[in-house]
């Protein structure tokens, strides 16, 4: 539900390449929050807890168990 409710959506498949602060990036079952340029938070199973991880590294491992990304949507800023 959120994926679908949150922010707008950034057009794929430049998102990836395109991340700022506060975007989400959903997968199957999942969602990240990005810190900056090349980390992101998330709860993970790798890790058994919440954790900062560097984008690509972490893509690569979760793609080979939830698959690809499904959507980076972008948060309007605050009023």
């Amino acid at each position: 539900m959120q994926e679908r409710a949150l922010g707008s959506a950034l057009a794929s498949p430049q998102a990836l390449a395109q991340l700022r602060r506060g975007d989400l990036v959903f997968w199957k079952g999942h969602v990240a929050i990005v810190r900056d340029d090349a980390t992101f938070v998330h709860a993970n199973a790798h890790h058994m807890a919440v954790a900062f991880e560097g984008i690509g590294p972490a893509l690569e491992r979760i793609r080979a168990v939830a698959g690809e990304v499904t959507s980076v949507r972008r948060l309007p800023p605050p009023a």
